[in-house]
């Protein structure tokens, strides 16, 4: 038998139906197509579902496996790999939601469609890695808590936030509107009524490690900060030195998104080694079982 694929992870996340992603409930969609993508297909991409201007149907072309999973999951890149040779097949989807299905439902009927089509079930190890420990800095938080009511204008789910380049050289949002976007090494991120675990998720997936929350900070907080990402360092990390000559000069250097941290919301992230989550893929199909 082959042995399980592992995937260095980060936060840990509750299993779900015995972490195989099946539900207690079942919820299901109404009727539902999945086969593999044409070999001759070039652009991809998903649309439809709630929270969208189609809410009933929910259409995906191309797609590989591992966006499926990723988004069904809600795993951050640092915890499932992409590249993974499990999970690259691309397929196609349509598929009819049920009147009325909340964005939650939605997520579960994905998690059941994977356990369904291509028997998808994983497992969680805990392993010890380099982790971050955020802690309020010497002088308190800076961050802005939020009025009872704030909110954002929603976005559309499967585009990113729309935005353009201000005067600043960082993305800017509309009125009324927010989200994380970067161009050109200089990144933005505005948001309301974030709570402390919505907070780390953002950092954790940014820095590309886990994020220990020791703050101790129960409020919803307003964000609005900006940081520069040295697109050179990335490639050099990233073993592709030979992309460095096309990285265009990403303009005067700004503050690392550790430092934004500390001086825009008066947190502090410590560098230590802590526990984190693998996660296992037991069992996934290549090729999905019939309609």
């Amino acid at each position: 038998m082959r042995p399980p694929i592992r995937m260095a992870g980060c936060l840990a996340l509750a299993c779900v139906g015995a972490c195989t992603g099946q539900g207690a409930d079942a919820l299901a969609f109404e009727v539902a197509s999945v086969k593999p993508a044409s070999s001759s297909a070039t652009g991809m991409g998903c649309s439809g579902g709630p929270g969208t201007a189609d809410p009933g149907v929910w259409i995906c072309s191309n797609v590989p496996l591992a966006f499926l999973i990723s988004n069904a999951y809600g795993f951050q890149p640092q915890q499932f790999a992409p590249i993974d040779r499990c999970c690259q097949a691309r397929v196609d989807i349509a598929a009819k939601v049920p009147a009325g299905a909340t964005k939650e439902q939605f997520q579960r009927m994905q998690q059941n469609l994977l356990v369904e089509r291509f028997r998808f079930a994983f497992h969680h190890e805990q392993k010890e890695m380099p982790i971050y420990e955020l802690t309020v800095g010497d002088t308190g938080p800076k961050m802005k808590e939020s009025a009872p009511d704030a909110a954002l204008a929603p976005e559309e789910p499967w585009a990113g936030p729309k935005f353009t380049m201000g005067k600043d050289g960082y993305p800017a949002f509309p009125a009324g509107h927010g989200g994380l976007a970067g161009l050109g090494g200089h990144y933005r991120w505005t948001g309301v009524n974030l709570s402390m675990p919505e907070i780390v998720k953002t950092l954790s997936n940014q820095l590309g490690r886990p994020v220990a929350d020791a703050t101790g900070l129960q409020g919803k907080y307003d964000i609005d900060m900006t940081w520069n990402v040295d697109l050179a360092w990335t490639l050099e990390m990233a073993g592709r030195r030979d992309l460095i000559p096309q990285v265009p000069d990403n303009g005067p250097s700004g503050p690392t998104l550790i430092r934004a941290v500390q001086d825009r919301l008066g947190l502090k992230l410590n560098s230590k080694r802590g526990p984190g989550d693998i996660v296992v893929v037991d069992h996934v199909e290549k090729v999905p079982i019939e309609n």
